[in-house]
């Protein structure tokens, strides 16, 4: 471990991130995942001025699309052992720039969204499932342009809301490995009474009996940035910084579900966030604020406050959320 950080470490003429540099042990929402019929998504994209493509090769979200596929095919697998099924993928690309979060992600032709359009009496092709990921990336560059594009996108409340990952960044000493795996599930339950999975630098609960958290993951964030991203310009004093992703699962069949807008709007979203931080204090995170995901939920829910020179140079910079929140407006705060 030591060998790969010697490795993957910046010279100090190349740091550009580094704890004081970033927004670093806070709470937000890093992945939304909606369920549109694909028509409309298509309608209401071009209505924005924006356009449905096919993602180039080497994108900045092939990464994202390759494990997106590789779900997709794992599903199929488990369900449908003797038919394949590939997994269409389409992107939007919301505004210039490489980072993952100017993009939205569209999947069609996956079991999920065959059961989806079962249960409504329609064709297979009917639904399509939107991944707006990258929202909560400390050291990637948010621009708000992007941000304000997909506020129009969650506000829909046809487009019901599959699922979230909330994430924690947390400041853990300690490397994580297949070592940790008995502790981490000791720490864990009941969440993890059906297993816990090692897999390099990361701890997966997968399976879990629970009404809103379908899986827990905790990982090591220096690694996947310098290592597996091959990012430059990250600062030796975010060598322990870890990461907590509770994923949180809705039924989109309910009528209920209203979309994203509505849910964090509602009690079911308080309840759910005091369930992700029972999460994190069984997974011993003792600290962190919860400052960028109020900047975030309003953002989403009214951008206005974001017309500020700070904020359109980029969202989610230490600028951008401490100007938020030394600023008068609040169109939504969190009760708790």
């Amino acid at each position: 471990m030591t060998k790969i950080m010697n490795i993957v470490s910046p010279s100090i003429a190349d740091i550009r991130f580094s704890q004081s540099s970033i927004v670093h042990n806070q709470m937000g929402i890093d992945t939304i995942r909606l369920t549109p019929v694909y028509k409309t998504f298509v309608k209401t994209i071009k209505n924005m001025g924006l356009k449905v493509v096919a993602p180039s090769r080497n994108s900045p979200v092939s990464g994202a699309i390759k494990k997106i596929k590789k779900d997709a095919e794992k599903d199929v697998k488990r369900r449908y052992k003797s038919e394949k099924f590939n997994p269409v993928i389409e992107v939007v690309k919301l505004t210039k720039g490489k980072s993952v979060s100017n993009y939205m992600i569209i999947v069609r032709n996956t079991p999920l969204l065959f059961d989806m359009a079962t249960y409504h009496k329609k064709a297979k092709d009917t639904f399509c499932m939107v991944v707006l990921t990258g929202l909560h990336q400390p050291s990637k560059k948010i621009k708000s342009e992007a941000m304000k594009h997909i506020s129009k996108v969650v506000k829909r409340k046809s487009f019901k809301l599959y699922s979230l990952d909330v994430a924690i960044d947390t400041t853990d000493q300690r490397s994580i490995t297949h070592k940790r795996k008995g502790a981490f599930k000791d720490n864990l339950m009941p969440y993890s009474k059906h297993g816990v999975i090692s897999k390099g630098s990361s701890l997966y609960i997968n399976n879990l009996e629970h009404q809103s958290i379908s899986r827990v993951l905790y990982y090591d964030k220096y690694l996947k940035q310098t290592k597996y991203h091959k990012q430059k310009g990250v600062s030796n004093d975010l060598r322990a910084w870890k990461r907590l992703e509770v994923t949180l699962t809705f039924d989109v069949t309910k009528r209920e579900n209203k979309g994203f807008n509505a849910y964090i709007e509602s009690m079911e979203f308080i309840d759910d966030l005091y369930e992700v931080h029972a999460v994190t204090q069984k997974a011993k995170i003792k600290s962190y604020a919860d400052d960028y995901l109020i900047y975030q939920l309003n953002s989403f829910l009214d951008n206005r406050f974001m017309n500020n020179h700070e904020s359109k140079r980029q969202f989610n910079s230490v600028e951008s959320l401490e100007r938020f929140k030394q600023s008068d407006f609040r169109r939504y705060t969190l009760p708790i």
